[in-house]
């Protein structure tokens, strides 16, 4: 059980008393309170408690000008399950990484994904295997006047069954770890973008917190705008539960 002194800042903040402050509350800070409290009490990430954080790279490769404007780089990642069950047991797993701030933004660039129904968009789903699972953005991203999807799937074939962090670990450091990364404009369909590898576990970054809803390029934003709004304070409830930054 979380000490008093870990759980008393947080009521004060989900009832408008934090800093003496009574400002006004937007609903989707209301909405996402449930998650930092969540996040306070496990002293840790409410939802993809637990994951493996790496290094890699991603090379794109699709022609430039064609579609979302990610660029090979050098990346950080984390590859999570979304409820933290055992690995013989089902779970929802996701797919985060950060690329490097475009010359005209302030901000580095987080993807985050998750796995779903096969060929699906939105439908998320548990998974049993993180080979031939297909992870999705889950919502579009707005670019230049047009809505483009992301998706994943592993290329890489792993070694025994479930999803397994200690699996994704060994593989990280024996081979590397490759995904292929595919963009769809609208309701059109998937075409390649780039091609992401983990290569080695990274043990020194601490807890990275990914936020694709404030870590965007300048012209690229997720869509639609309540649900982002949501996810934004999702995100920063989580980070304030467990005192990340």
């Amino acid at each position: 059980m979380p000490h008093l002194r870990t759980v008393k800042p947080v009521l004060r903040g989900l009832l408008g008393f934090e800093a003496g402050h009574y400002g006004p509350v937007q609903f989707s800070d209301i909405a996402a309170m449930p998650i930092r409290l969540g996040a306070a009490v496990r002293n840790a990430r409410l939802f993809h408690p637990v994951g493996v954080l790496a290094k890699g790279a991603i090379e794109r490769v699709a022609q430039h000008g064609s579609g979302l404007p990610i660029e090979s780089s050098d990346i950080v990642g984390r590859l999570s399950k979304g409820v933290g069950l055992r690995s013989s047991v089902p779970d929802i797993v996701g797919l985060a990484w950060r690329m490097p701030a475009l010359p005209s933004a302030a901000t580095p660039w987080d993807v985050l994904l998750a796995s779903t129904v096969a060929d699906t968009r939105i439908l998320l789903a548990p998974t049993t295997s993180w080979s031939g699972t297909t992870f999705s953005s889950l919502m579009p991203f707005r670019f230049e006047g047009e809505a483009w999807w992301l998706r994943a799937r592993m290329t890489t074939q792993l070694s025994g069954s479930g999803v397994s962090m200690e699996v994704l670990t060994d593989q990280i450091d024996r081979g590397g770890i490759a995904f292929d990364i595919d963009q769809a404009r609208g309701r059109g369909g998937f075409t390649p973008l780039a091609r992401l590898t983990f290569t080695a576990v990274d043990d020194s970054a601490g807890d990275v917190a990914f936020d694709p809803t404030l870590h965007t390029p300048p012209g690229v934003h997720l869509m639609p705008r309540w649900l982002t709004d949501f996810r934004r304070a999702a995100y920063r409830r989580s980070r304030e539960g467990r005192d990340a930054d």
